[in-house]
C-alpha cells in the first residue's frame, strides 16, 4: 500500500509539473488571458522606448517559432535586456550569488553566501539589482533560475543576468525564462563536455515573445493564481 501510494504521489507530482509547464505555453503564445483592444501594442511600446528599434532588425524574425496576438510582437533578447555590468566585491564582506546558490526546484535563490572579499571568486562579477532575473548558462536544462529579490549582491558569470528594460514586467520576464520554449530552445545550443554551456549571444540573440505591458501584468496575476493553487495541492500529498 505504501508503495503504491508513493507511486500515486510520484505520477501527480509530474502531471502538476507537467500542467505548470503547459499553462507556461499558454501564457507566452497568449492563450492564457484575453488580450484588450485598449493595450499598447508591444511595438509602440519598444518603440517609444527605442525610436530606432524595427522588428526587422530581429535576427530570423520571419522564421517566427509559433503564432501568437497581434499586439505582441516576437522581440530578441537584446531588445529586452539591458546591458549586463560588471562590478568588483569591495568593503570586508560581500553577498555572493554562485549556482548552488539557486534552488532549482522553486526557482529561487535559497541564500546568497557571505564572504569576505579577499576571498572573492574569480567568477563573482556580475552586477545585480532587485528584480533581475538570472539564468544559469551552464547545463540551462536545469533550471538554475532565478529572480533576483536582494540588493548589493553580486552574481558568478555563469550566470546571464536579465535585467529588463522599461517593456518587459520582471515577473513576466521570469515566467518567460523559466518555460519550455525557452529552457528546450537554448539547451540546444550547449557545448562542452565537463559542463555543457550556452553563451551571452545564444540568450540575447533569442527571440521572445512580447505581449503589451499592461497584459504582461494581467498574465502574471493569472499564473500566480493557478500556481499557488498547485502549490496548495503539492503541500497535501
Amino acid at each position: 500500500m505504501i508503495d503504491k501510494i508513493s507511486v500515486n504521489q510520484e505520477l501527480i507530482t509530474q502531471q502538476i509539473e507537467d500542467l505548470r509547464n503547459h499553462i507556461l505555453n499558454l501564457a507566452i503564445s497568449g492563450k492564457l488571458v484575453a488580450q484588450e483592444p485598449s493595450d499598447e501594442p508591444a511595438i509602440e511600446l519598444l518603440k517609444r522606448i527605442n525610436p530606432m528599434f524595427s522588428p526587422t532588425h530581429n535576427r530570423h524574425y520571419e522564421n517566427k517559432p509559433f503564432l501568437i496576438p497581434d499586439s505582441w510582437l516576437w522581440v530578441m533578447g537584446k531588445d529586452l535586456f539591458l546591458p549586463m555590468k560588471n562590478c568588483k566585491p569591495s568593503g570586508d564582506y560581500f553577498k555572493y550569488i554562485d549556482i548552488d546558490s539557486i534552488d532549482n526546484q522553486d526557482c529561487v535563490i535559497k541564500c546568497p553566501k557571505v564572504l569576505p572579499v579577499t576571498a572573492a571568486p574569480s567568477r563573482a562579477t556580475r552586477y545585480t539589482q532587485v528584480g533581475d532575473i538570472l539564468f544559469s548558462m551552464v547545463r540551462p536544462y536545469l533550471k538554475n533560475i532565478a529572480i533576483v529579490t536582494e540588493g548589493n549582491c553580486i552574481a558568478s558569470t555563469g550566470f546571464y543576468v536579465c535585467s529588463p528594460n522599461e517593456a518587459l514586467f520582471s515577473k513576466y520576464c521570469y515566467y518567460l525564462m523559466i518555460s519550455p520554449y525557452v529552457i528546450n530552445g537554448l539547451t540546444q545550443f550547449m557545448k562542452g563536455d565537463n559542463s555543457p554551456s550556452i553563451n551571452n549571444a545564444h540568450i540575447s540573440e533569442w527571440l521572445y515573445p512580447l505581449p503589451p505591458l499592461n497584459e504582461q501584468k494581467r498574465i502574471v496575476q493569472k499564473i500566480d493564481e493557478i500556481f499557488n493553487y498547485l502549490d496548495s495541492i503539492v503541500a497535501e500529498l
